[in-house]
């Protein structure tokens, strides 16, 4: 079997000619600085290739203008050398350069261009040679990463989660590659950021999708008709065993995700990680119908459950059902139409059997307020007999009305 993350060949005499190529592989103020390191280094192999590998290993690129440019040098057949120190593809446009007092993005500044959608307009990008340089596996990341940005000063909308994840699309689509890991993820209003880590040693071999193990993905809405990363990961993703979960959409959406109503064959998962939505027990238990034997670990943030649905019933199903819980994390939890009914674990104090070992060391909560006000909202435990703690914990969720 091949090494999946085999070190770069040896680097042989390098010449001030070859330094000075290199140098034009990367940004205009970075140049100096590396031809003086590499000069420095002289026939120091060590020292060389710790350079290489701090100037190349991530390369970031809008793939446009000058990047766009240095991209294409890139696949020229002298530079396989360099090639090979690619570990991160770093997508990313230069809007978080634009001030408050430049809301019209200057001639200076590499702006995607956009379709009237939102979504970036791919085909004005270096999107097909990116794809070419990777379906050659002239490039074997581990990573390709890209931040969809919008200025905050700006009167654009911010995107929706999976609109701007269509530019990843593009790029995976037909670059052959294999993804182990898979994130789709807002940090902020207006930044989306996408990644996939790649196995190198599957790469080439039409596995696409298949080999996903863990995902962490945020949904636009839950009425979406169709969501393509659902489909590629949730309904096609055997290997699937990590997920965290969370829709960019309403609290008061009542409507179950169409890829959860659809999927009969849900992966046996051992990690599973469900914030910012409302949904009821049925859904949730739909998505652990086959991990009773395999779940590890459970956690629930900023959760609303619909009228007909109590978290002391979920809580105590799970701890009955998933016998190998080893932690469990619950935070922010609440009932009812508008989350009017936050869940108060304040009875948890009363259960002598949290005071005493094994289970002390491993319960952590936080409580809030004073006098009649107090209430814990965060619950978590790692340790021995998780699901029989939870167990407790569930008998402890009280849903009471907003003071």
């Amino acid at each position: 079997m091949s090494d999946p993350n085999p070190s770069p060949p040896a680097l042989g005499l390098v010449s001030a000619n070859m330094i000075d190529e290199w140098s034009h592989l990367l940004p205009g103020p970075e140049r100096s600085a590396f031809v003086k390191a590499c000069t420095e280094a002289g026939a120091n192999e060590g020292r060389l290739q710790s350079i290489l590998t701090r100037y190349f290993s991530t390369w970031k690129t809008t793939l446009m203008a000058d990047d766009l440019s240095r991209l294409q040098m890139l696949a020229i057949a002298k530079y396989e050398q360099i090639r090979c120190y690619v570990k991160v593809i770093w997508l990313e446009d230069e809007t978080d350069k634009i001030g408050y007092d430049e809301v019209s993005p200057s001639e200076s500044f590499v702006i995607w261009p956009r379709l009237e959608d939102g979504r970036v307009a791919a085909e004005a990008l270096g999107v097909e040679l990116l794809k070419a340089m990777l379906a050659s596996q002239q490039l074997r990341p581990d990573r390709l990463e890209i931040r969809d940005k919008r200025s905050i000063y700006a009167d654009d909308a911010p995107l929706d989660p999976e609109t701007a994840a269509i530019l990843a699309r593009n790029i995976l689509d037909g670059a052959n590659l294999a993804i182990t890991a898979f994130t789709l993820r807002t940090p902020s209003a207006y930044e989306t950021m996408i990644a996939a880590e790649l196995s190198t040693e599957h790469q080439g071999q039409g596995i696409g999708f298949s080999l996903v193990r863990k995902a962490d993905l945020c949904f636009t809405k839950i009425l979406n008709p169709y969501s393509y990363w659902a489909d590629r990961i949730l309904l096609h993703g055997p290997a699937l065993k990590e997920l965290s979960l969370s829709f960019s959409q309403p609290s008061t959406t009542p409507h179950l995700p169409p890829f959860i109503l659809n999927n009969t064959v849900w992966p046996a998962l051992e990690k599973f990680e469900l914030s910012m939505s409302r949904l009821p027990i049925s859904t949730i238990m739909a998505i652990l119908s086959n991990s009773q034997q395999s779940l590890t670990g459970i956690s629930f943030f900023l959760m609303t459950l619909g009228e007909e649905s109590t978290w002391a019933d979920v809580l105590s199903r799970i701890a009955n059902e998933f016998p190998h819980l080893t932690w469990f994390e619950l935070t922010n939890l609440s009932e009812g139409h508008i989350a009017e009914r936050p869940i108060n674990f304040m009875s948890l104090l009363d259960k002598d059997l949290m005071a005493s070992e094994p289970y002390k060391s491993g319960l952590k909560m936080k409580q809030r307020g004073t006098g009649d006000y107090k209430r814990i909202s965060r619950v978590e435990y790692e340790g021995p007999s998780a699901s029989h703690v939870l167990g407790i914990v569930a008998e402890c969720a009280v849903a009471k009305p907003r003071s």
